[in-house]
């Protein structure tokens, strides 16, 4: 069964859109039913089903969440945008473009670049521009899951509110307009891509030669995947990319808990993958999930990239009665970089948001706040950093600013697991537990396995009076105490830092309830 021809009517939208909303929090207002209706072409046949109407109906019944979560990579197409994640970008035309330019030219090649997860067109037609400003010959191979969404981007023709952001020098250099509101990319943009539907989950991708990519940009796609999946995806990433080939994946991803033969490398600001041009031996799969980030390589700048994770594993006695969380051994509260000296570099968004971190831990809610609102000045892309400001306006009552702040983190990435707990702590701390359960619930449907989520939930529902509830919410969190980690993005204290001691904890609370 084909998607053409599809009637989709506007009521079966309207109860999409609001189904969204109920279950994972997805805003979507009349103008964003284009890309509900993209995403619905591409599910419907997939599910032998022609009347949008039924498959809403199949979406709200018991087996729908399994659909559902297949639909939501493909309704959030829609949120992507030119030149997404600034810092990602800056370092790409500043310093990977550049080097894989030159090593094309050295082999009398021309660059080949792949963006698989392209959505609606921004990310490969952004990165045609940096080529075409720097007068480099390049090949970009543009892929999405949903043909559709391919075939849309392949037009380039883009409302003028999604240009927002782009300097007035580029959309006049490489848009000229319709006349009806619309902008059309230029020929010498379109040029340089070639757009196709590819499945990265199929376990063999006869399109791809092994050596053949330059770089590969696959961001915000893997979090759709499974552990098994991932792995087979990175190994395929990994042989279709040159020695020193690069990849980048988005903010909430990364391979910290998959083996992969990648070395993970600071540049920019930002941090991206590399292929090693002399191989290396594949790491062992981490044995405690409180191993840090693999650091890269030793280079001149000593300073190791910061890992935002939840650092103080004491329990949430500031916004629940106990008992504590068991202790393991705790972390050294991160110290504050050194200023710098006359001549030398800027601190990193990196370095910058480790001092956010120690501020925070320090106790120093005043500091922390001022750097953290300077750094998502500076960097508005930073999306630990905006969680990260959000949790100190929490910690400090501030809750309309620490929910404006989430809600920032949200529009840019609309199932970010991490700003529905931040939400839901912040409900806990207002004593509104009504709000704190819609957001943990929202959060629990992104990713059902969250032990923490479940945990919170559970402590929610006990001071909602609701003891079954905490009951099957404790239960649920000591099912997943052996899941794979979910390393929060974002730093808030006094959080639990592994799901076995979460685990412990809702024993220690399921046994207490159910004496009473």
């Amino acid at each position: 069964m084909s998607g053409e021809g599809l009637q989709i009517e506007r009521p079966a939208l309207e109860q999409l859109a609001s189904l969204l909303l109920e279950r994972a929090g997805l805003k979507i207002t009349p103008d964003g039913y284009y890309g509900l209706r993209l995403a619905l072409t591409a599910r419907m046949p997939a599910i032998g089903l022609d009347d949008a109407g039924e498959y809403v109906r199949r979406l709200r019944g018991l087996a729908g969440e399994t659909e559902l979560r297949a639909l939501l990579p493909l309704v959030t197409v829609g949120k992507t945008e030119f030149f997404r994640d600034t810092r990602q970008f800056n370092a790409f035309e500043r310093t990977v473009f550049p080097e894989l330019v030159e090593r094309a030219s050295l082999s009398a090649r021309t660059a080949k670049i792949w963006s698989a997860g392209c959505a609606t067109g921004e990310e490969p037609y952004s990165i045609a521009m940096v080529a075409l400003e720097r007068s480099a010959p390049v090949d970009i191979w543009a892929t999405d899951l949903n043909p559709a969404a391919a075939d849309s981007a392949a037009k380039g023709v883009f409302p003028a509110r999604r240009l927002v952001g782009l300097s007035e020098e580029r959309i006049a250099r490489f848009f000229t307009t319709t006349g009806e509101g619309s902008y059309v990319v230029t020929p010498p943009v379109r040029q340089l891509v070639t757009f196709e539907a590819h499945n990265l989950a199929a376990p063999f991708w006869p399109q791809v030669s092994a050596g053949s990519l330059d770089a590969i940009f696959c961001r915000n796609v893997i979090i759709y995947f499974d552990q098994p999946t991932i792995v087979g995806v990175m190994d395929r990433f990994f042989d279709a990319l040159r020695p020193g080939g690069w990849m980048f994946l988005g903010y909430s991803e990364s391979l910290f808990k998959t083996p992969t033969r990648f070395e993970m490398v600071e540049v920019g600001g930002t941090f991206a993958y590399r292929r090693p041009v002399t191989p290396r031996r594949v790491p062992d799969p981490p044995r405690s999930m409180l191993t840090p980030l693999p650091r890269p390589a030793p280079s001149t700048d000593s300073r190791p990239p910061l890992v935002v994770q939840a650092s103080s594993p004491s329990g949430l006695t500031s916004l629940v009665p106990p008992p504590p969380l068991p202790r393991p051994s705790a972390p050294p509260i991160p110290r504050p970089s050194m200023p710098r000296g006359p001549g030398e570099p800027a601190l990193t968004p990196v370095e910058r948001l480790r001092d956010v971190v120690s501020a925070i831990d320090q106790g120093d809610f005043p500091r922390a706040l001022r750097l953290a609102r300077r750094l998502v000045d500076d960097v508005p892309d930073d999306l630990a950093a905006r969680l990260t400001l959000g949790n100190v306006y929490v910690l400090m009552g501030s809750l309309d600013e620490a929910r404006e702040s989430f809600g920032a983190a949200l529009a840019r990435e609309p199932l970010c697991v991490e700003a529905r707990v931040y939400l839901g702590l912040a409900g806990m701390q207002a004593g509104q537990l009504e709000d704190a359960k819609i957001e943990l619930t929202r959060a629990l449907f992104l990713e059902p396995t969250l032990a923490l989520g479940h945990y919170l939930l559970g402590q929610v529902n006990e001071r909602r009076t609701d003891l079954e509830g905490a009951r099957r919410a404790y239960r649920n969190a000591i099912k997943h105490r052996k899941a794979p980690e979910h390393e929060l993005l974002g730093h808030f204290p006094d959080l639990p830092r592994s799901n076995e001691a979460v685990g412990q904890s809702a024993q220690y609370r399921l046994a207490a309830i159910s004496e009473t």
